[in-house]
């Protein structure tokens, strides 16, 4: 880490911990003395450089420009799913804390004290402040995890949160309960989603213009947003931490895959988002470009919008997951960086299991089409939006299905539209992913809570009981047998055909350094580094 550190808190021994009733020790205070045994870089005053630098190597760049696939609706990270959302307003805002290799880092945090199984003492730095102006305090954390604990976008990670008694006790310390006990709790608030928001500027802006020009503590500040061309955000000269390596970072709004990869290798880009896999080879190969890659900790699905009376029937369910070759799409959608899905969660996460894949069976579907009372055949349609490898599923899925008597129409929609649509319950048939923003199984899971206005809209209650007992209980080995209970019974009922599990991958200029491959897809641009 480039920043000031604390004692690394091990994540695993809070989860067995915060079950107990005796409080924990609390984390030591950040300082700028840490003690011998836990050493770390800290930020030098302004003017002066920090000891062990040598300022004649030091590379520094008026902008980052980075090219990312789609405008993103928001950059509030409560308000939205899209990764785009999550990539632009990284560099923007901060959370309490920060997950690394399952240890648990204070950040905006100095530490955390269990009181007993719902309630956790956090104390705040007192050095930090909002690109408003305004200094950070217990009020601004208190308000921020009551939106993220009711947003509909952020309620399954903190709906656990007890809105109504979490409170600030004085201004750097506050008192977060509980409702109930919540194994994921404090990896979430150390992930993007638990970003640390300026109640202020909320306040005062409205929920909708926040999410134009949003108000963080992070390392860079909104400066400017041109509709359908890019984000510019810029430094904040009152940044507690270290000071990125650049000035500047835009995000260039590049939809089509082949004009972002063109960009990286020519350098009108730093960094580009969702390339292109049959380009991956070619930009590994190119000396003056990067690829960062490995697994995602998604699951790309077909959704069936169960409330709808169609996809409500087991029997068409089943017939349509028949008539598809998982594994074909899996390996042509994604151009060879996928493999077939044979569980509900990515194989990376803790409780993961092999129920799969569903059986390519075209004479199977005709019988259950018949069974159905559709022997002459079925009109079926897809609603999605601009995404390369959805829509390439999406039309493979066609062809297939075309070929058991059901013929699909596809609607083409606007992201915005999309979004709307999908919180509505609108999408009648459609393909998506289901990501996870930390390694854990309740997360991955998070389309499933009958809470969730999604268009999968299962409404099955015995799913909302498995789903409350492994998010309940904190020994892990527990957890997984309770995770893998529930996964058998998805995969019986079909309420979803899982499709691949893609590999995740991201495109960089051969001089970024200090840039790897995260599994979120969302890497911290603060690190990053320029060589020669």
């Amino acid at each position: 880490m480039k920043k000031l550190l604390v004692l690394a808190l091990a994540f695993m021994m809070l989860m067995s911990v915060i079950a107990c009733s005796e409080p924990s020790t609390p984390a030591p205070e950040n300082t700028s003395s840490p003690d011998a045994t836990n050493e770390a870089a800290t930020p030098a005053p302004d003017g002066q450089e920090p000891e062990g630098s040598d300022p004649a190597t030091e590379i520094r760049k008026e902008n980052l420009i980075v090219a990312i696939q789609a405008e993103p609706q928001t950059i509030d990270p409560y308000a939205a799913s899209h990764e785009t959302t999550f990539i632009s307003s990284e560099p923007i805002f901060e959370s309490l804390f920060k997950s690394e290799n399952g240890e648990l880092i204070p950040w905006l945090a100095t530490g955390y004290e269990t009181v007993d199984d719902l309630t956790i003492k956090i104390t705040l730095r007192d050095d930090v402040y909002f690109h408003d102006g305004n200094k950070m305090t217990a009020d601004d954390v208190v308000f921020s995890l009551t939106y993220g604990a009711t947003s509909s976008f952020t309620s399954t990670l903190f709906g656990a949160i007890d809105v109504e008694n979490t409170k600030a006790l004085d201004e750097q310390t506050v008192e977060l309960k509980l409702l109930y006990p919540y194994a994921p709790l404090l990896e979430g608030l150390a992930s993007y989603r638990g970003a640390i928001l300026s109640k202020a500027a909320f306040e005062s802006m409205g929920a909708d213009a926040f999410g134009r020009a949003p108000v963080g503590t992070g390392p860079m500040m909104f400066k400017n947003w041109v509709n359908g061309d890019r984000i510019e955000l810029t430094a904040f000269d009152q940044y507690w931490g270290e000071k990125p390596a650049f000035d500047n970072v835009i995000f260039r709004i590049i939809l089509e895959a082949s004009s972002r990869t063109v960009e990286l290798e020519t350098g009108g880009v730093d960094v580009a988002f969702q390339i292109s896999p049959v380009d991956w080879t070619r930009l590994e190969e190119n000396p003056e470009t990067q690829m960062l890659t490995g697994n995602s900790m998604s699951m790309t699905y077909l959704c069936f919008n169960n409330s709808m009376e169609l996809y409500g029937n087991e029997l068409i369910r089943k017939a349509i997951a028949y008539a598809i070759d998982v594994e074909a799409v899996a390996k042509t959608a994604y151009q060879g960086q996928a493999d077939a899905a044979d569980g509900f969660i990515a194989r990376s996460i803790p409780g993961y299991k092999k129920v799969g894949p569903w059986e390519y069976n075209p004479e199977k579907s005709k019988e259950l089409l018949a069974e159905a009372g559709y022997a002459d055949g079925l009109e079926v349609k897809f609603v999605t939006f601009q995404q390369q490898y959805y829509n390439a599923c999406i039309e493979i899925i066609q062809s297939m299905l075309s070929e058991v008597g059901i013929t699909c129409t596809i609607e083409m929609v606007d992201l915005a539209t999309f979004t709307s649509m999908n919180n509505n319950g609108e999408l009648p048939m459609t393909v998506m992913a289901n990501g996870s923003s930390i390694s854990d199984p309740a997360v991955a899971l998070s389309a499933w809570p009958l809470e969730r206005t999604i268009s999968l809209r299962h409404n099955d209650q015995h799913i909302q009981d498995l789903l409350d007992q492994g998010e309940r209980t904190y020994a892990m080995e527990d957890r997984i047998k309770i995770y893998e209970e529930l996964q058998d019974y998805l995969w019986e009922k079909l309420y979803i055909l899982p499709l691949a599990y893609p590999l995740s991958g991201y495109g960089a200029r051969a001089n970024i350094g200090n840039f790897d491959f995260v599994a979120s897809g969302v890497p911290d641009f603060a690190e990053i580094e320029f060589t020669a």
